[in-house]
């Protein structure tokens, strides 16, 4: 699997976002995309989904503890932290801004495939906007394909997970072809802390590109897919339109 892209925490990703004229991915290469583009593209695009769950875990007494206010982790971050470690105050999502403080009935998600190289490019971006990488080392973590696909979970509030370990969180978890009905599971889960191992500052779900017969696993004529994770009450459900994940080269996932 593709190594973590350091440029630290990203907090900025999942602001609100108007943006005139073409979707940036498609208007103008990712040298060229500024702040704006950067939170489009991860906040607001067909790879990144925000969703409201019921939080139904926030009256019981085992998750009385808040982590809705995760101090920032010391340790380098994991490849879905870097993607920004949780939504700040509100977020666009398909044009409605919603409030990711969460209300006492719910809670706020991002949800990203991360391996697109759209979202990769976007991350390298935002490294280089910062002064944190130089385009040659962009450049350089670029020309590395994932061979999985990567989806990432990030929240305010991911205390639903604190508990979890990896073989529960695999299980937890599926990518559902919608015209076949196929379901995925994931082959790891990767949990990124904080610095004092207490809380979880986001989850990366990676699955196989290719079936066990070794046929794509998601089969080329797919439109949607479906990711879903039921988590110690947090119930995940983000879909993805595969004919809007398109970049000038195909297919991006």
């Amino acid at each position: 699997m593709r190594k973590a892209i350091s440029i630290g925490s990203v907090i900025m990703i999942l602001a609100a976002v108007v943006f005139a004229g073409n979707d940036p991915w498609k208007a103008k290469p990712y040298q060229q995309w500024d702040e704006k583009d950067v939170r489009k593209i991860l906040g607001d695009s067909p790879w990144s989904k925000v969703i409201q769950v019921d939080a139904t875990w926030k009256s019981i007494k085992d998750f009385s503890a808040d982590d809705s206010s995760q101090p920032p982790a010391t340790n380098p971050p994991s490849p879905v932290a870097k993607m920004g470690q949780s939504p700040p105050t509100s977020a666009t999502a398909g044009g409605t801004s919603v409030d990711s403080g969460s209300s006492a009935s719910q809670a706020t998600f991002a949800v990203r495939w991360v391996s697109s190289r759209t979202l990769q490019r976007a991350a390298v971006r935002s490294a280089e906007l910062a002064g944190q990488m130089k385009p040659e080392d962009a450049e350089k973590q670029l020309a590395s394909v994932p061979d999985v696909y990567e989806i990432g979970v990030s929240g305010p509030d991911m205390r639903p997970f604190r508990s979890a370990d990896e073989d529960t969180l695999k299980l937890s978890a599926a990518l559902i072809d919608k015209k076949s009905k196929q379901k995925i599971s994931p082959s790891k889960v990767d949990i990124s802390r904080t610095a004092d191992g207490k809380k979880v500052q986001a989850v990366a779900f990676i699955f196989p590109k290719k079936a066990g017969n070794g046929e794509p696993a998601i089969p080329e004529d797919e439109k949607s897919v479906d990711f879903n994770c039921d988590i110690n009450g947090a119930k995940i459900h983000a879909s993805f339109d595969i004919s809007k994940m398109q970049d000038h080269q195909g297919r991006d996932l």
